[in-house]
């Protein structure tokens, strides 16, 4: 069934979204076709280095992202993505207040490094 579905709405009322430091929260909004999950990100971020086993989008709707990677940082605001591709070190920051959608291969898992 279609339902309608609020980025900021869904980030309130998780009684346990993801946290990062500084100030990010992250909650799983729902699945497509089982195989991708879909977030809602928002706040403030110093996010570590890492890489994931899955590609990942990140769509911006509000605010600016940076994604550092090896080659350099990529800057997105509104209406702009960054597409990172499994395996790839890359690590995300967002010194002021962002709103983001971002979707990952379920079951995705991430290391340090």
């Amino acid at each position: 069934m279609a339902k309608k579905i609020s980025l900021r709405d869904a980030l309130r009322s998780d009684p346990a979204p993801l946290r990062a430091p500084p100030a990010w929260m992250n909650t799983e909004l729902g699945t497509v076709n089982g195989v991708s999950v879909l977030h809602a990100g928002s706040g403030t971020l110093d996010g570590r280095w890492h890489r994931q086993t899955s590609d990942e989008f990140l769509l911006v709707l509000e605010g600016e992202l940076v994604v550092e990677f090896e080659a350099g940082p990529l800057i997105a605001g509104p209406g702009e993505a960054i597409h990172i591709a499994a395996g790839e070190r890359h690590r995300a920051a967002v010194p002021k207040g962002c709103l983001l959608l971002s979707v990952e291969a379920v079951g995705m898992q991430r290391t340090d490094g």
